[in-house]
């Protein structure tokens, strides 16, 4: 098939313009070629975009799921340090507790804690476990090392689990590393890959373990590394089965992209096929790997590399698509037929052809522009000039409830949530007026009455005198992705038992109260406060109640202090108080009592505990400048006053000594 142009037939034109028609053929496949070139490359652009978005989506998934690995070692290293020893059925109800709490534990083989051996004597130490009641507890393999470790406690006790128990993690160099990094540094490490003792030979998966060190004496200052292998007690550890654990990390991720997508995880090294962690579509090593996006994943001192390629269901790497295809033949169609439409124009009047080739180009871009304002993903809002709706967008219907008959006529201040200051909309609209754009976050209200987040573009659209004709918005919702940010960060700086804050906060406002005290001339207090008699509540009741005794000692606490102060559980049984305003160490004294009278009463039905059960305290008390003069040497301060407030007889609450001037 061809096309028939019958004006080829003519070997001498008569009329100057005669080879109009050719030009707009060739023009318009010229046109063709550059647009389909063009939305090729924003294909490719948005292929890229999309699996670096999914990288970082899955970088973050995978991060909270060991993130909570981590907390749950952090528990178990709290359960070491509050007791002398720790037996079997006590470990055992801890992890219960643990396994109750939804899908915390998916992806990891058990919770256990392997011990040191003290002073290498595996026969005493093998009769000393067995007399506890594991009969055949031994400790594998044989043979003399520098240093010996031993499982003792792997939850849960099922047939998997119980052929690693006694195992010395120790002997092998993978485990080894990572023990070595958690018992010099105090903080989590995980593992290279290994083959997990657990496994069989019926779908085994590859493995890794993390680790965190357990010391006696844990709140004692380490003085080195080497005086912490010293006092090296043992590691609470988790085998983790890399399928179960990154499948259930890609089960939070929300993405669409996900579905189709090949995701490929390196331990280190992606050059290395023995480092492949996880291969979702078993594309490592093969042709089929041509574009992943690669990016790195550091965490408990172990780094991962992270592949992304996306299917091409999604979009293909190349930018080409149905779609593209069918614009690029629409494309030629459309120019032919403005060819042949040309040479008829042409025969008849030349005058006419001109109106109608200009009118068709006019109908092309306004159809091409209604398209994209009514197909794009995100919201458009187009006002004029005082900020009256003239025209909204299906998307922007859907993100903020107003339909198209809503919106029109009315001014953009219906979305206002009430959470900002009128000083955030003048700065705004101040810098759209002088720069002609602006961009940000802004919360929204949508019809319905709900506080949105959102991404805000506004753009002023200027006529031929500069003057402003309109504004045109762009709104895209992040409301989600905000509400993650947050979660993330009270996770990482509060307790979980609780809801105080944890160390790192502390710490944090510890050194801004410091700082601000320094330049006003002020005192900062540190109460460190530890609960007297708590271990046998946990014996006698059980770890349940144990927990319910500590929230209810948070919350009377809490109670008793400032809004301004900070209060932190530190751990177990332990809490410290930073007091940022403090006049004199008398007024801390008084406070202390005051702590110490509200745990001293009785505790009622509501707080859900026995009623035989009662608490008291040793308060050590710390105040900058008197007694430090840095944030850790307060800590130190307080946190020796506190050791030796327990000594004390009668009123449990001691000082710290003063620095020499």
């Amino acid at each position: 098939m061809g096309l028939h142009l019958p004006w080829i037939r003519t070997p001498r034109p008569r009329h100057p313009l005669v080879a109009l028609p050719w030009i707009a053929l060739m023009g318009g496949i010229c046109l063709t070629a550059i647009w389909c070139n063009q939305q090729r490359n924003y294909a490719k652009l948005e292929h890229e975009r999309l699996e670096i978005e999914l990288g970082r989506e899955v970088s973050q998934a995978i991060t909270t799921r060991l993130k909570t690995n981590i907390a749950i070692l952090d528990s178990v290293v709290g359960l070491f340090n509050a007791s002398r020893e720790v037996d079997k059925d006590e470990f055992n109800d801890f992890y219960e507790t643990l396994s109750r709490r939804g899908d915390t534990l998916k992806g990891i083989q058990g919770v256990g804690y392997a011990a040191v051996v003290p002073k290498n004597n595996v026969r005493d130490f093998e009769q000393q476990i067995q007399a506890s009641g594991q009969k055949d507890f031994t400790v594998t393999p044989t043979g003399v090392r520098d240093l010996t470790t031993a499982i003792v406690y792997l939850e849960p006790n099922d047939w998997r689990n119980q052929r690693a128990v006694g195992y010395d993690m120790y002997s092998q160099i993978t485990r080894r590393k990572a023990m070595q990094s958690a018992a010099n540094t105090g903080e989590p490490a995980l593992s290279g890959p290994v083959r997990l003792l657990q496994e069989t030979n019926v779908r085994p998966q590859i493995g890794a373990l993390i680790y965190q060190a357990i010391y006696w004496q844990p709140s004692t200052p380490f003085r080195s590394s080497q005086d912490r292998m010293r006092r090296l007690r043992g590691w609470a550890y988790s085998p983790l089965r890399m399928k179960d654990l990154i499948q259930g990390a890609l089960a939070t991720v929300k993405s669409p992209a996900l579905q189709n997508a090949g995701i490929l995880i390196y331990d280190s090294d992606k050059d290395s096929t023995d480092n492949l962690l996880y291969d979702n579509q078993q594309l490592g090593g093969t042709t089929k790997l041509t574009h992943a996006k690669w990016s790195e994943l550091t965490i408990a001192d172990r780094t991962w590399v992270i592949g992304i390629q996306l299917g091409h269901r999604s979009l293909s790497a190349a930018g080409w698509s149905q779609t593209l295809l069918l614009q690029a033949l629409l494309g030629v169609s459309f120019s032919i037929v403005a060819a042949v439409i040309s040479q008829i124009m042409l025969s008849n009047h030349l005058a006419l052809r001109r109106s109608l080739l200009s009118e068709q180009q006019a109908s092309r871009e306004r159809a091409l522009a209604n398209t994209v304002f009514d197909s794009s993903p995100i919201g458009i809002v187009v006002t004029d000039a005082s900020g009256i709706i003239i025209r909204v967008n299906p998307a922007f219907s859907q993100l903020c409830g107003y339909s198209a008959l809503e919106a029109k006529g009315r001014k953009t201040n219906l979305l206002r949530s009430g959470k900002h200051e009128n000083s955030f909309y003048q700065q705004m609209w101040s810098a759209i007026i002088q720069q002609g754009y602006w961009n940000g976050e802004i919360w929204n209200r949508h019809r319905n009455g709900t506080i949105m987040r959102n991404e805000l573009s506004i753009t002023a659209v200027l006529d031929q005198k500069e003057q402003i004709t309109n504004f045109v918005g762009l709104l895209r919702d992040v409301s989600e992705r905000h509400l993650n940010e947050e979660k993330i960060r009270y996770l990482a700086t509060h307790d979980q038992l609780t809801g105080l804050a944890n160390r790192t906060l502390l710490m944090e406002e510890l050194k801004r109260s410091l700082a601000l005290a320094e330049r006003q001339g002020s005192g900062v207090g540190l109460m460190f406060i530890d609960l007297d008699n708590f271990k046998p509540v946990n014996d006698r009741w059980g770890h349940g109640t144990g927990d319910v005794l500590l929230q209810a000692v948070a919350q009377r606490l809490h109670d008793a202090v400032r809004s301004s102060d900070t209060l932190c559980r530190q751990g177990g049984d332990e809490f410290v108080l930073l007091v940022p305003d403090a006049p004199s160490v008398e007024n801390l004294t008084l406070l202390a009592r005051k702590l110490q009278t509200a745990l001293h009463q009785p505790f009622n039905n509501e707080e859900e505990l026995p009623a035989e059960v009662t608490i008291s305290a040793s308060i050590g008390i710390a105040r900058w400048p008197n007694h430090a003069q840095s944030a850790e040497s307060l800590m130190n301060a307080a946190d020796s006053a506190m050791y030796h407030a327990k000594q004390l007889k009668g009123e449990r609450i001691a000082t710290a000594c003063s620095t020499a001037p």
